[in-house]
């Protein structure tokens, strides 16, 4: 799983040649249907979206979704059955559909579709779920990211990054709770998720300023071993000012580790901290003596599904 994760510059290199270059006439509003790590592509463009902006996480498309909407389902294996559920009440209402997937049914039941390599963990390709997805919402004039400069950060401060992924996974104490604010939120959820499979262990995410609002009262009461931390970088004032008052008060009962997310522009720094995150849920996995890649409990569960299924 580590060679995986450290060639995420390459695997971009890779993802940007698959074509998508389907246009749609007509769109009011955009809907991803997607689970887990295939998801978490449509957690960080939503951020950058010129049109409402819906993720769906479930077996059914809320009333608003309709014929001008561009929905795209996204499932790494094409098997997916939340997004599959999706996937078909959407042709039924007439939506503008698009799947990214690498196989199964949802490739054989899609009309367009763009097709992506076989054979790795779905969280491991987040290049391949992210860029195609990236590309077809800027043709279709949705979206504006400049991701030459993300990419250009990950290739040189690769070796950097590696070597702080280590330190903050050998740094930890407990469980990790994470934080972000903006886009940022977005990659404290994929921290979360990928300390939960790669790493085999509770984890938690928060976005400001909600958590302001109600998680901040937890810290009245007791707490095991925890650490805290704060992935910073795109934040305004007075989201800084809600930062520091959190790090005064958390560090009182935990251990706080603020990471500083680098780039020039929201995007490059969503990158930079994607990749620190991934690599060091796997140096977690390394530390904690578990194999990062293996998921035997979802895989339990999907057989338990599909025998109910069967068997119905």
């Amino acid at each position: 799983m580590l060679d995986t994760v450290k060639k995420l510059p390459e695997q971009i290199e890779d993802a940007l040649k698959i074509k998508a270059d389907f246009v749609f006439d007509g769109v009011e509003n955009v809907a991803i249907s997607a689970m887990g790590g295939s998801a978490i592509s449509g957690d960080i463009v939503k951020h950058f979206s010129k049109l409402p902006f819906f993720i769906i996480r479930d077996y059914y498309l809320p009333p608003y979704i309709g014929k001008n909407t561009l929905f795209i389902a996204i499932s790494y294996s094409g098997n997916t059955e939340e997004t599959l559920a999706c996937f078909k009440e959407a042709l039924k209402r007439g939506c503008k559909t698009v799947a990214i997937t690498s196989n199964g049914m949802l490739a054989d039941e899609a009309e367009n579709k763009i097709l992506i390599p076989t054979g790795m963990q779905p969280r491991a390709a987040i290049a391949y779920l992210l860029f195609p997805l990236i590309n077809l919402l800027r043709r279709n004039g949705i979206i504006s990211i400049n991701y030459e400069e993300a990419l250009y950060l990950l290739k040189s401060e690769r070796n950097k990054i590696d070597e702080l992924a280590r330190k903050i996974a050998y740094a930890i104490e407990g469980f990790p709770i994470i934080y972000g604010y903006g886009i940022l939120a977005s990659i404290a959820k994929r921290w979360r998720q990928q300390f939960n499979e790669n790493s085999k262990m509770m984890a938690f995410d928060f976005a400001l300023p909600e958590c302001n609002h109600n998680e901040m009262e937890a810290w009245e009461g007791g707490i095991d071993k925890a650490t805290c931390i704060f992935l910073r970088g795109v934040e305004n004032e007075r989201v800084r000012i809600r930062f520091d008052f959190m790090k005064k008060i958390y560090r009182e009962k935990a251990k706080v580790i603020e990471v500083h997310a680098y780039g020039k522009d929201d995007f490059s720094k969503a990158m930079y901290a994607l990749f620190l995150g991934d690599l060091a849920s796997v140096y977690m996995a390394e530390r904690n003596g578990v194999e990062a890649e293996p998921v035997n409990l979802i895989k339990k569960l999907k057989e338990e599904l599909q025998h109910s299924r069967s068997s119905s």
